[in-house]
């Protein structure tokens, strides 16, 4: 597919839409294949599920600045809301048809449970050495912001604030 052509089928498409850019050759490409299968009859009429063989369009990669594959690339109202890049959990993707069948915006599950847990740990240890330091203010606020990088994506506050943020068109 060309790119101009597919930026005008993207702007038209009355739903939203899954592009799955994919290789025949690539391992995590057939293992989304089929979650991603299920999910597109599953909300069937409400989002579109686009599979593009990557092999086959090079244009088109290089005008999406897709690097590597599988890319998922979520689209609402002709506009790029979500990327994923490599092989997500069931649960992930049944969570990005469903964003965006209801049209809210949807955000990727970064951190594992591990890498949670690490970060608060450190900050919390980060923390307790800035106090035993005479209340280090520099140690105090880098473990704050080690706690806070372990839960921020969880925090209504910043969501809607973020939320906001991608809304404003940066020209």
């Amino acid at each position: 597919m060309e790119p101009q052509t597919f930026f005008e089928r993207i702007q038209k498409n009355p739903r939203p839409v899954v592009v799955d850019l994919w290789a025949p050759w690539c391992g995590p490409c057939k293992v989304v294949k089929p979650h991603l299968e299920k999910l597109a009859q599953e909300y069937d009429e409400r989002v579109d599920l686009w599979e593009i063989n990557a092999d086959e369009n090079p244009d088109l990669l290089h005008k999406l600045k897709v690097y590597g594959i599988p890319t998922l690339i979520g689209y609402d109202n002709g506009k790029e809301v979500v990327r994923y890049v490599g092989v997500k959990p069931k649960n992930e993707l049944k969570s990005l048809f469903e964003s965006l069948s209801t049209g809210s915006v949807p955000i990727p599950n970064g951190l594992s449970s591990l890498d949670r847990f690490i970060r608060l740990i450190f900050g919390s240890i980060v923390i307790g050495m800035g106090w035993m330091n005479d209340s280090n203010w520099l140690l105090l606020a880098l473990g704050g912001i080690l706690i806070f990088s372990a839960v921020y994506d969880r925090c209504p506050i910043w969501k809607a604030i973020t939320t906001q943020f991608k809304k404003i068109e940066w020209k």
